[in-house]
């Protein structure tokens, strides 16, 4: 059997098993949120309080990965975002539609529980990258707080700055499960491609505007003017098809429906709440 033909069978479904995901507590260094003093990586509260405009009512955008928001409802653990919104945001790229899913939650503090945490929040401040085949080549910085800090020239907020030995097999763990899923890579890697596309232009505009880098970055926020279109449309319609031409027509047919990608079994009837 080929490499293509196991990672085909490996993928019959498409989706990560996200039950062993939730399974693994993946916690780089215990209490690590007083490493920054203010749980950062639950609020943003410093950074958030920079802007003028927006921000101004508390809350956290986790984002989801495909078919994660269907597996949170079928266990019952959407009441933990309290007072939410499920956020769906289609965005055309050539040939296909990016899908891009998160939870707005208006929770006090940290927007979940620590047992039933989105995958992201396991990951924080770590975004792995794969190869189109699903193999880790890289790992980089997860939000675009990271990437305001970088261009300002800042300290920055988390102080995580290593993967403790005893944690790695968690670590590995969960990325072998994201890395087996065209599709969740794919997103990762749009993710990626869409946050360094947005620093590179907050970048020109903080260097030549001689202005706060958030209040460049607000000021492209509010103009919608973060990002090029036209570019990253086409950009990321050359990674889609790159992933088309390795997985075949499984891929590009959940794409072109714009759906769920794949059938996930869920426990009982789940209603769609898309807002």
């Amino acid at each position: 059997m080929d490499v293509r033909e196991e990672l085909e069978m490996q993928n019959a479904n498409g989706l990560p098993e996200y039950e062993r995901i939730y399974d693994t507590d993946l916690v780089y260094v215990p209490d690590c949120w007083r490493l920054c003093g203010d749980a950062h990586c639950c609020s943003f509260g410093r950074y958030k309080s920079q802007f003028n405009m927006i921000a101004r009512t508390p809350f956290q955008e986790l984002p989801l990965l495909p078919g994660e928001y269907a597996f949170l409802e079928s266990k019952g653990w959407l009441t933990q975002f309290g007072d939410h919104e499920h956020k769906v945001v289609s965005f055309p790229i050539e040939g296909y539609t990016l899908r891009a899913e998160s939870i707005v939650s208006r929770r006090p503090n940290c927007a979940c529980d620590h047992d039933t945490r989105p995958t992201i929040c396991r990951l924080y401040p770590l975004l792995p990258v794969f190869d189109v085949g699903g193999r880790l080549i890289e790992t980089g910085q997860l939000g675009i707080f990271e990437e305001l800090e970088d261009i300002a020239g800042m300290d920055a907020a988390c102080q995580l700055k290593s993967i403790p030995f005893e944690q790695l097999n968690k670590f590995i763990t969960l990325v072998d499960e994201l890395g087996k899923s065209p599709i969740c890579n794919f997103y990762l890697k749009a993710y990626q491609i869409t946050k360094r596309h947005i620093a590179e232009r907050i970048r020109v505009r903080y260097e030549q505007n001689h202005v706060s880098v958030f209040s460049s970055f607000e000021a492209a926020f509010i103009r919608r003017k973060l990002v090029d279109v036209t570019w990253l449309s086409e950009r990321l319609g050359d990674v889609a098809r790159e992933f088309e031409r390795f997985y075949g027509s499984q891929f590009k047919d959940s794409m072109d429906a714009n759906e769920l990608p794949f059938e996930l079994p869920v426990a009982g009837d789940v209603k769609s709440n898309d807002a």
